[in-house]
This record gives structure tokens, sequence and C-alpha cells, in this order.
């Protein structure tokens, strides 16, 4: 198609998550593309009922999400989720 390059959204979310300069594995490659969805969209400061209409999910399905992604990373709230996507570049801490 016209000479462009395309790949699938799986693996732009791969390289979207891989730590920048670094050969170590992200936390964030363990979640599932529907819980990436969520972990970015809490880290940019969306609340569960914003997050629910966006991802046209009932806010326990959301919450739900959270949790499962808290278990995975081994972190208790959504500050220490956004502690760590700036730790490993997934997001950019603002001044």
């Amino acid at each position: 198609m016209s000479d462009e390059k395309y790949i699938s959204a799986e693996i732009a979310q791969q390289l979207a998550l891989r730590p920048l300069g670094t050969s170590e594995a992200s936390p964030f490659e363990s979640l599932t593309g529907r819980e990436t969805q969520v972990t970015l969209l809490v880290v940019s400061g969306k609340r569960v009922s914003e997050i629910s209409e966006t991802l046209s999910l009932c806010p326990k399905t959301v919450n739900s999400y959270r949790y499962r992604i808290f278990g995975k990373l081994d972190i208790r709230n959504d500050v220490e989720l956004t502690k760590l996507a700036v730790k490993h570049g997934i997001m950019e801490a603002e001044s």
C-alpha cells in the first residue's frame, strides 16, 4: 500500500511499552491489550467513570481491570502505577 510500512496494534503496543534505552523487560509487557488501555487512561488522569465511557465498560469492570493490573505489577494504587509508568518510560513526568 503506497510503499508504507504497517505493524499490527499488538506489535505497536509492545514497542510502545518497551523501556527506552535499555534491554530490560518492562513489567507492563505482562498486561493484556485491554489492561494496557486501562493503564494508559489511569496514568493520564482519567477517572473510572471517564474510562468506562471511553472503553464502553461498566465502572465495576474498569475497577476489576485496575486491581488485576495492580496485582500483575505488584503495586497497590494509581499513584504507584503512575510512578512505575514514569520509571519505565510509558509516560513522562511533568515539571
